[in-house]
């Protein structure tokens, strides 16, 4: 309890905020000597991941007592995310349609100050990451199929793409309206064919009939909401925050077979250095999928090297018949990681190592 009286509580606010803004612009000019800095020891990536996930861990440690450690990061994705763009227009690549649950992810990840372009193609994809050190590709790393999928790891083993930090996030999806007060008083909600599949629990939880109109894209969903009927609809989160003049029906609705997903920032060339505790995405081309792949678990184990995820994707028309995607924790030791390359190198047809990253959101 206080003693101050609403108006004193609200003029205390007030000197608080100025004194933020204040902190902030002072930041903001900090982040421009930084530019110089980086200028000065010949460092051209705007982007330094280990040093945004130094960051952002260090917020998770944060003492708090009245916000929550989420609520803190979304400030500061925003804060670091104007900063950043200080330094450099730099632009963010989306695999993925625009307004869709990846590009949001981009948004979550990079904050709404950076500029964020979608590619639906992975030709466009891979020609936006050509541009130069100012462009990067996000795109989800699931083990479902797809002939984005196979290109992106055909790119990773031609060594077109690195990776260059990974980012766990889970997608969250909101229901909104143009008009409506309540779903029950839209005449229809507008999907797409993927959501309808995704978010199929929550369709079966409705009890009253709603008709559902299935769209081709995000962006239709969105041309929809622009009629003068009451409609609803089903967005990402983070899109349904950019859109002005929706209302919100029904926030937090989740895809319960996908609680977190992993994505993947990609250059154009190798950004970070061997450091043990970060991760490291190997391909493996084999021919033979079962024999040679308990070998290459057995060297891994002998090195003390800790694998979180393992699975394979098939080829034709290649020389070998798969590629082994393992992800693993870099060890102490150097040596050992070295050690164990050459002995799964002696059992695979080719072996690429697509980088060093740190991890967001572990």
């Amino acid at each position: 309890m206080t003693s101050k009286t609403l108006e004193e509580l609200r003029s205390d606010l007030d000197v608080m905020d100025r004194k933020l803004v204040e902190m902030l612009d002072q930041r903001a000019a900090l982040t421009l000597d930084i530019r110089v800095a980086k200028q000065d020891a010949g460092i051209e990536r705007v982007l330094v991941p280990v040093r945004e996930a130094k960051v952002f861990s260090g917020l998770g440690k944060s003492k708090l007592h009245k916000l929550t450690h989420q609520q803190l990061e979304q400030i500061y994705v925003e804060i670091v995310s104007a900063c950043r763009q200080l330094q450099s227009e730099s632009r963010i690549c989306v695999l993925g349609e625009k307004a869709g649950w990846v590009h949001a992810a981009a948004v979550s990840r990079f904050g709404s100050s950076c500029e964020v372009v979608v590619a639906d193609t992975f030709e466009d994809f891979s020609s936006e990451l050509a541009r130069g050190l100012g462009s990067l590709g996000f795109a989800s790393f699931t083990p479902d199929f797809s002939h984005e999928r196979l290109n992106l790891i055909d790119a990773l083993m031609s060594e077109r793409f690195f990776v260059s930090e990974e980012f766990n996030h889970a997608p969250e999806f909101c229901v909104v309206s143009n008009t409506a007060r309540d779903l029950s008083e839209a005449g229809e909600i507008c999907v797409t064919a993927d959501m309808l599949r995704q978010l199929r629990q929550f369709f079966i939880s409705l009890s009253y009939d709603l008709k559902i109109k299935i769209c081709r894209s995000m962006s239709e969903v969105l041309e929809n909401m622009q009629s003068v009927n009451p409609v609803a609809a089903i967005l990402p989160a983070e899109i349904a925050k950019s859109v002005e003049g929706l209302i919100v029906l029904r926030p937090g609705l989740k895809i319960e077979s996908m609680p977190r997903i992993r994505f993947f920032t990609l250059a154009s060339r190798p950004v970070n250095e061997y450091a043990p505790g970060f991760k490291t995405l190997l391909l493996c081309a084999m021919d033979e999928y079962s024999d040679k792949l308990s070998l290459i678990f057995s060297e891994l184990r002998e090195q003390n090297i800790k694998i979180t995820d393992v699975h394979s994707v098939e080829f034709s028309g290649r020389p070998f018949s798969s590629v082994v995607a393992l992800e693993m924790i870099l060890p102490e030791s150097r040596e050992g990681f070295d050690k164990a390359i050459a002995k799964i190198e002696s059992a695979s047809l080719l072996v690429k190592v697509c980088g060093y990253f740190p991890v967001f959101r572990a």
